[in-house]
């Protein structure tokens, strides 16, 4: 493409000058200071970097302001004085807390930050693949809004890692992370590396937005009977014997219509029909099959490719018998499969005919071939094979358990019109016109850019596309009108004459794609094939084929191209012109042995390449990005399309300093909530200037909370919040943990933390929740594998009650659990880092340089804690890790990856768990900890709510703002803290609606 690949643009500093202010109340504080501090701060010793006998009172230096409210924090949390240091009187530390509740409190109402400005922000590898899907209504998997995007994989377990999928930004190296948060201004820079993948993503995207291709013809799906050929001495094989008009469903397993095994063939929408009863929800067989009887049957649908599921949607079939139809909508890539399971179900290892014979159907079972007896191996597998179908048929005959009856699935294909919304999007009617080009243009351009455009921003895009050769596009039907072939046995070296010979099948093509099946011969068989060409105008037109082996194409008799003789497959290509209107095309073709194929195509003026085959000589993706692939026209426009794409208009949220316009309110508004660009209600509301009223912002907020797109924050937020991004950093592996790895096991532990976050954010939730609950959420697999629990069916995640006060809320999650872990054992020192970062907000002072992470020297040590005793004879050490380790030591009966343990696993020496905090607090273990997080739950609310700004803002806190997010946290506790709420207030305030 002809873009300007290098451009710069100008970034302006802001400078204010400060007001100097100081506040007399902290003369008063002096005193306490001298008397209780200065010991640790002062002219001898300044621990932590902190000197408070020469602090100074002026209030308006952010350095000074962070100071003091750091000596407020200790003050309130009881962590200083020191508890070895003589304590002040309760009344004087709450005199000196009011003074300065006060002066802080004041010096925030007038102190405006001079830095707080967000760094002009270059949307993130998921912002800006989320906005391509948005801008060019693109659709697929790689497009969810919970997508966390192609990773380095090794797929050969050779150490060689390499990208995959059909993700644009899969080539992207990961963004630049600070603090767990991927979306700070200051760290998403530009480069002319990044400028240039950027603009290969550019030229993906536009490609698979342009579908120059024939409309798909892809036929409704009414499977019925049998869907799947069950194998071995499963129920439901021997179902197909008793019941051939539907497929009998008795365990948890998996169910793939064989018709689409290989995957449906077009990427579209489809609307999938289940047609279904649910048989003995409440039945004898308890025993044995242990199913919750109180709930209905529920059958889930997912689509899967190779290892990866992905689920749509679950209904409740109730047990009474009643045949239902259920219904969804979904968008479905080419080559993923449809799949059923019935989630709650039996499964394999229970659903066994022969217990199941002896427990409940004792008096018809009969005795099983004895291998003693049958001495032939093979005699004695037919005769043991005929015993289970027998059994197996008199149980089904019989059957008093729980069972679904899938009676049909019907798959019908939503393309609707032609070309889709996001081809006629860019390219209009395609006649090239002036007009048309610049409205589709500045159409484009103001989307892109999110805001309305000048005249004379868009239009050297527009004279990029102008100056260049245009000639309308022409779209054909595809194929080839009234189609019809004949069929010749034989065997040649060469095309014989097919005229003298005479066919031994004949027939017509409906959809007007050549196709050699229709021969059903493998080999030593010929071809002939005759119908009308439309030719749209007068011209040249390229034919290509390729054959193995000879074939050739005729227009009206005169050869275009040919490929005689014994050959493997080889693209040849022959020119010829042609006048617009009708024309006789006859394609000949034969096989000798095997394997053989026959894929052809052709092009011209104005026209993309149009195939005559079934099987496309191009890649219809991948063709529509190559120059020499696509009309002149098309070509143009990309070019004008991908400048804008790569223009810093685009890449960057355009923000001037002070308060947001309406504009740049919903560009911040859509990329906190939903990682993408605004809709068009946003647009609309931006356009009548009623965005920033705040009942509206309200309307928007709860409007885009319930909207799909909402699984963008609901993925990327927690995982900055509680630094869930380090999962699998240091995945645990072999031994005990080799389920980890097999199971796959990772994504459903990060899927189990956003699914609480969802559950707290939708259901108005209190923040407390993430602290302590009475449930969480589990799937078959956790259940079995991290909770030990064998009441849990189905690959689904679902909200199950606990009886276990251990277990509760967010911050004991396997998940995070894992995160803290190195995957061979865990430190409490990193959990309590953790805890005091992420949960309270407190994080401890960096460590020494010189000092050593933990003592060399570590003889008569015989647990960690006692190594960690040691370590904190450092004095140097003592101060932090007197807040650290407490805090990690409550997590200590949590192993690598989240599972109870009493013990350790290497030594076997029991866990203790009991701590005393730095304010003298003692704890015994995780239950009494939780109720410590209650009490401090105005740190974890302050914690959350500055976390929360700093990603909806693209910025890091400072000093100065500290006075709003205590106002927001003031607010929010008069809304019972719900999380919800939050996200309103965030919303709301002045650090969310200004730059």
């Amino acid at each position: 493409m002809n873009v300007i690949r290098n451009f710069s643009f100008l970034v302006f500093m802001t400078m204010s000058i400060p007001v100097l202010w100081a506040d007399d109340a902290l003369v008063k504080v002096k005193p306490f200071i001298r008397q209780h501090c200065v010991e640790c701060h002062g002219p001898d010793k300044q621990k932590g970097e902190i000197r408070l006998d020469i602090l100074k009172h002026d209030l308006s230096d952010p350095e000074v302001l962070e100071i003091w409210q750091g000596v407020l924090d200790q003050l309130n949390l009881g962590e200083m004085p020191p508890q070895k240091q003589p304590r002040p009187e309760v009344v004087k530390v709450k005199e000196v807390v009011n003074l300065l509740t006060q002066s802080l409190a004041k010096a925030y109402e007038k102190t405006r930050s001079t830095g707080g400005q967000t760094v002009l922000r270059r949307l993130n590898r998921h912002e800006l693949r989320n906005t391509f899907r948005d801008l060019l209504y693109l659709n697929g998997a790689d497009y969810r809004p919970d997508a966390s995007g192609s990773r380095l994989v090794d797929n050969n377990g050779n150490g060689s890692v390499e990208r995959t999928g059909n993700d644009p930004l899969r080539f992207f190296p990961e963004d630049e992370e600070e603090d767990g948060f991927f979306n700070l201004g200051d760290k998403l820079i530009m480069s002319d590396f990044l400028l240039k993948l950027t603009l290969e993503a550019v030229e993906e995207v536009l490609g698979q937005a342009t579908h120059l291709e024939a409309q798909p013809k892809v036929a409704i799906q009414h499977l019925k009977g049998h869907l799947s050929k069950p194998r071995g001495r499963e129920l439901e094989a021997f179902c197909r014997e008793l019941h051939p008009s539907f497929t009998g469903v008795y365990r948890n397993e998996p169910l793939r219509p064989d018709a689409v095994g290989r995957g449906l063939p077009v990427s579209a929408r489809y609307r999938i029909s289940v047609e279904v009863s649910g048989h003995n929800q409440k039945h004898p067989w308890g025993e044995l099959l242990p199913t919750n009887q109180n709930e209905p049957h529920r059958l889930s649908l997912s689509l899967r490719k190779g290892r990866e599921l992905l689920p749509v949607t679950q209904w409740d079939v109730k047990g009474d018998g009643q045949k239902l139809t259920y219904t969804v909508e979904t968008w479905i890539d080419q080559q993923w499969v449809p799949e059923l399971n019935w989630e709650n179900g039996p499964t394999k290892r229970e659903l066994r005919a022969d217990l199941l014979m002896k427990k409940y159907r004792p008096d018809q079972v009969t005795k099983a071939p004895d291998r003693k007896v049958i001495i032939d191996k093979k005699e004695y597998d037919k005769a043991n094979n005929e015993w289970w179908r027998q059994m197996s048929c008199i149980l089904l005959k019989n059957f008093e358990g729980p069972f679904l009856r899938i009676h049909s699935v019907k798959i019908e294909p939503l393309i609707g019109s032609w070309p889709p919304k996001s081809h006629v999007a860019l390219y209009g009617s395609g006649s090239g016109g002036e007009n048309e080009i610049r409205r589709l243009m500045s159409a484009f351009a103001e989307r892109a850019f999110r805001r309305p455009i000048k005249p004379e921003l868009i239009e050297p895009y527009i004279q990029l596309v102008l100056k260049q050769k245009v000639e309308p596009v022409v779209t054909l039907p595809g194929g080839i009108q009234n189609l019809n072939y004949r069929v010749y046995e034989g065997q040649w070296n060469k095309l014989p004459d097919f005229d003298a010979l005479k066919p031994v099948v004949s027939g017509e093509i409906a959809n007007g794609l050549i196709d050699l099946k229709v021969s059903q011969r493998k080999e030593k068989f010929g071809m002939v094939f005759t119908g009308t060409l439309s030719v749209p105008r007068d011209g040249q037109y390229v034919f290509e084929m390729a054959s193995d082996d000879g074939g050739r194409i005729l227009i009206n008799g005169e050869k275009a191209v040919e490929h005689d003789g014994l050959h493997g497959a080889q693209l040849k290509k022959g020119n010829i012109g042609l006048k617009a209107g009708k024309h006789a095309i006859r394609v000949e073709y034969f096989a000798y042995g095997q394997p053989n194929s026959f894929r052809a195509g052709w092009s011209g003026a104005g026209m993309a390449h149009t195939k005559l085959t079934v099987d496309s000589l191009r890649d219809t993706k991948n063709s529509q990005k190559k120059s020499d692939e696509v009309p002149l026209l098309i070509r143009a426009l990309q070019d004008g399309y991908a400048a804008i794409l790569c223009s810093p208009q685009f890449l960057y949220l355009d923000e001037s300093p002070g308060k947001l316009d309406d504009f740049a309110l919903a560009s911040r508004l859509s990329y906190f909530l939903w990682s993408t660009m605004p809709d068009d209600t946003l647009f609309a509301l931006a356009r009548s200037g009623k965005l920033s009223q705040p009942a509206e912002l309200r309307r928007q907020v709860d409007r885009m909370l319930n909207d799909p797109k909402s699984a963008a924050f609901i993925q990327h937020f927690p995982a900055a919040w509680l630094r869930l991004d380090k999962l699998g950093s240091m995945p645990p592996s072999g031994g005990d943990y080799q389920f980890y790895k097999n199971l796959r096991v990772e994504p459903m532990l990060a899927k189990q933390v956003t699914t609480y976050f969802e559950d707290i954010l939708k259901s108005h939730g209190k923040i407390e929740k993430f602290i302590d609950s009475d449930y969480t959420y589990m799937n078959q697999v956790l259940g079995k594998w991290i909770y030990r629990r064998e009441d849990i069916r189905g690959a689904g995640l679902q909200k199950v009650a606990l009886n276990d006060p251990r277990r509760g809320g967010i911050f004991t999650l396997p998940g995070l659990m894992t995160a803290t872990a190195n995957g061979v054992d865990t430190s409490p020192v990193v959990r309590g880092v953790w805890v005091l970062e992420n949960i309270l907000g407190t994080p401890p002072a960096p460590p020494p340089p010189d000092v050593e992470p933990l003592p060399t020297d570590t003889r008569g040590a015989a647990s960690i804690r006692e190594r960690l005793d040691l370590h904190r004879k450092n004095e140097a050490c003592a101060s932090c890790h007197v807040k650290i380790d407490p805090m990690g030591f409550a997590f200590e009966n949590f192993d690598v990856v989240g599972r109870w343990r009493d013990k350790y696993r290497g030594d076997g020496n029991p866990i203790d768990t009991s701590a005393v905090l730095s304010n003298g607090d003692k704890i015994n273990d995780i239950v009494e900890f939780k109720q410590m997080l209650k009490a401090r739950k105005p740190l974890i609310v302050r914690n959350l709510t500055r976390k929360m700004l700093v990603y909806a803002t693209g910025r890091k806190m400072e000093a100065t703002d500290r006075g709003e997010v205590d106002q927001i946290v003031s607010q929010l506790a008069k809304k019972e803290d719900r999380l919800r709420e939050l996200v309103h207030l965030v919303v709301q305030s002045k650090i969310f609606r200004s730059k």
